[in-house]
């Protein structure tokens, strides 16, 4: 009785040590502290730099077939043994039924104390696929023990990957761009990801998301005009980040009010949209330079709106996976499929 009383009190106060240690990291990480530091990015951009092919990556397409994006919205694997398989095993099963050419994020891949942890697992399997691959980065993904430096060195080492971690004296990890061309080299479509970063206080005290800051866009104006200038024609453009923008909200005003035709839109949402909380200007810059025609976010978990706003579709992507907050009715993927010849691109939410 005694030998069972003395390995109860160990096993007690061994509990309370590793509790007391989880403890300490979950507060030092919430204070903003980092045990895993990244390196950064030796990439600096001015305005007046030339824009080259080796600014963006350049993906082909094969001629007589349509070139597929498989999207994957606030996967955010949190280190829950059972919820983190069931994310993956979902996109498993996604990517064996789309059998895409390309896979992307649009941000919260992790989160939680140990995110530095399962990026690594999402990196493995992302790579396991063998076709190119990218994320954005979301608000959740840097809230552990690695910084998001060190988040965006993990994703832009991998064998698959087409990500990159962006000028460093441009706000964020993660604002890259992608060429689709077809076998002669023409272009047909760009894909421009950005990081929409992560809270900030605002002026008046209030604690909110952060957004898209002045010289990203300046950035975007740069690279659609760069990628007009080496390819001697205005090419179609998608933009790609975490956070919705003010405009996604105005859109779905306009829809709640019966201002949108139905068979224009599908989708829905069940929560409100999420943005920052003042509009810095990027969705009139692209209405501005006239290349963009696709918006797509995450962030809101149960909304999955798709609506032309202004000429722009704006679309949730379907949140992937049963963590965080979910509905088993709205988890999946968003297929992006741009046709062969027409550069017709077709949106469409793939439910699990």
């Amino acid at each position: 009785m005694r030998k069972i009383l003395t390995i109860s009190m160990l096993l007690v106060l061994l509990g309370f040590i590793g509790y007391g240690v989880f403890a300490a990291l979950q507060w030092t990480t919430m204070k903003g502290f980092a045990w895993y530091q990244g390196k950064p990015s030796t990439e600096v951009w001015f305005e007046d730099d030339t824009f080259t092919d080796n600014h963006v990556v350049h993906l082909t397409k094969e001629d007589g077939k349509d070139f597929t994006i498989l999207l994957f919205a606030d996967i955010q694997l949190e280190s829950s043994p059972t919820k983190d398989r069931k994310a993956l095993k979902m996109i498993d099963s996604l990517v064996s039924e789309v059998s895409p050419n390309m896979i992307m994020t649009v941000g919260d891949n992790t989160s939680w104390t140990f995110a530095n942890r399962v990026a690594k697992k999402l990196t493995k399997q992302l790579d396991s696929y063998g076709i190119p691959w990218g994320v954005t980065l979301g608000n959740h993904d840097s809230e552990g023990m690695a910084d998001r430096v060190w988040h965006g060195n993990l994703y832009e080492g991998g064998e698959n990957s087409i990500f990159s971690m962006g000028p460093s004296n441009v706000q964020g990890i993660g604002n890259y761009s992608v060429l689709i061309e077809d076998e002669s080299g023409e272009p047909l479509y760009s894909l421009i990801m950005m990081d929409s970063n992560e809270r900030r206080t605002y002026p008046n005290g209030e604690n909110g998301y952060d957004f898209i800051y002045p010289n990203q866009i300046d950035w975007y104006q740069w690279t659609v005009q760069g990628i007009e200038h080496i390819t001697g024609e205005q090419v179609p453009s998608m933009l790609f980040f975490h956070i919705p923008l003010m405009e996604f909200e105005d859109a779905y005003n306009a829809v709640d009010a019966g201002e949108i035709p139905p068979n224009h839109y599908f989708g829905e949402n069940r929560e409100g949209v999420y943005a920052a909380k003042i509009n810095t200007g990027l969705f009139q810059r692209a209405l501005d330079l006239g290349s963009t025609t696709h918006i797509f976010s995450g962030h809101d978990h149960v909304n999955s709106l798709s609506v032309p706003w202004q000429g722009i579709q704006l679309t949730y992507v379907l949140k992937t996976g049963p963590t965080s907050y979910w509905d088993t009715s709205m988890q999946g993927a968003t297929k992006i499929t741009i046709k062969d010849t027409t550069r017709e691109v077709v949106v469409e939410h793939i439910y699990k």
